[in-house]
């Protein structure tokens, strides 16, 4: 008798559950759970039954899902957010395929009202996917709340027309939003790092406000926090000072962490239209479950960084996801932690769907909790 395969569920139903489960634990209500549904099935548009990245064995999944949650953290507030990158509806997802599901998706988010997409249409001819080299097409990012999708972000792929172009890529993107200048500060104080741009992600927020940011990311190479500061000051002494003072704060190591081999810190410099003449802000990611592998180091840190009632809420998510880890694998379930150097106290905290999902199967909600999926 051979045993029937198991039945994975799609992406879009494990990104349901997985909303779901953060918005019990976090106590985000139940405005929170009824509205990710809908969410979901906006933003994963037509690949959300895919199961697999890829047609080779379809009864088992051949990669990590192509999405992840982040958590952003202020004063007794948290902001749910998806990052993905758009599946073909079928057959292999090449970097054309993602490109289009992407500029599908945009343009339903633009109907609704949730995307202003006049600065990504100025941009279209420059990331649209061109080279065998190309690396992803386009990625996007939104915060899943109560009433809806919020704070729409597109990732475009400087990689687009191959591997040579992405600086560029960079610095014509930036010209045709007015932040020429900007580039050339950048090119000025930070040579070493655009020496080490992480080449492939140059991202914009899809709102109509002053705030809305131009970014691109870069990669510490520095081998302590006082070379990190150094670097950072060139944006301000308080930027510096921010940064030295996360990495003591955020890593058990401390500033000896950033000497240590494995995967690197991650500075990002925006801009906004606030100032054209230089970034007005950038934000430091530190590989946080490497930097902090156990439980109990994560918690010590994060109740000294969040307001009481708001740690609470995230000890919860700690303690499942310690409970359901790997064996080999760290306690700490966050592999990105990020805070913003100048412009405000948040912090944000990234996790992966496979995280998310053990944690759910391990400590399902009550079922009155759970809203029922409607049928498809």
């Amino acid at each position: 008798m051979t045993t029937a395969a198991k039945v994975l569920p799609g992406y879009a139903e494990l990104a349901v559950g997985g909303l779901r489960h953060l918005g019990h634990v976090l106590g985000l209500g139940p405005a929170f759970d009824a509205s990710a549904e809908e969410t979901v099935s906006v933003l994963f548009g037509g690949w959300g039954h895919r199961s697999t990245r890829g047609p080779a064995e379809p009864g088992l999944p051949s990669a990590p899902a192509p999405f992840e949650y982040s958590l952003v953290l202020s004063g007794d507030r948290v902001d749910v957010r998806l990052f993905y990158r758009p599946l073909a509806a079928a057959g292999p997802t090449t970097a054309e395929a993602s490109w289009d599901e992407g500029r599908r998706t945009l343009a339903e988010l633009e109907r609704r009202g949730v995307a202003h997409l006049h600065r990504a249409k100025e941009l279209s001819d420059l990331f649209r996917p061109r080279s065998a080299r190309a690396t992803f097409g386009m990625c996007l990012a939104a915060s899943a709340g109560a009433r809806g999708i919020a704070r729409v972000k597109v990732y475009f792929d400087t990689f687009a027309a191959g591997t040579g172009h992405h600086r560029e890529l960079i610095g014509e993107a930036l010209n045709r939003l007015g932040h020429g200048p900007a580039w050339t500060w950048v090119r000025e104080h930070d040579p070493a790092g655009v020496a080490a741009l992480m080449p492939a992600i140059f991202a914009l927020d899809l709102q109509e406000s002053a705030d809305a940011r131009v970014k691109f990311y870069t990669t510490v190479h520095e081998r302590s926090a006082a070379e990190l500061a150094a670097r950072a000051s060139a944006l301000s002494d308080a930027a510096g000072r921010t940064a030295a003072d996360f990495v003591e704060r955020m890593a058990v190591e401390g500033s000896a962490a950033l000497a240590g081999d494995g995967l690197r810190p991650t500075l990002c410099w925006s801009m906004t239209s606030h100032r054209r003449d230089r970034p007005d802000d950038a934000t430091l990611y530190l590989p946080s479950n490497l930097y902090t592998p156990s439980r109990g180091d994560i918690t010590g840190r994060l109740r000294t960084a969040l307001a009481p009632g708001l740690f609470r809420r995230v000890e919860r998510l700690i303690s499942q996801c310690a409970e359901t880890a790997p064996g080999e694998g760290p306690e700490n379930p966050f592999h990105w932690v990020g805070t913003k150097l100048l412009r405000d106290d948040s912090l944000t905290l990234y996790l992966s769907a496979a995280v998310v999902e053990a944690a759910r199967s391990a400590f399902p909600a009550p079922a009155a909790a759970v809203p029922r999926t409607r049928s498809r």
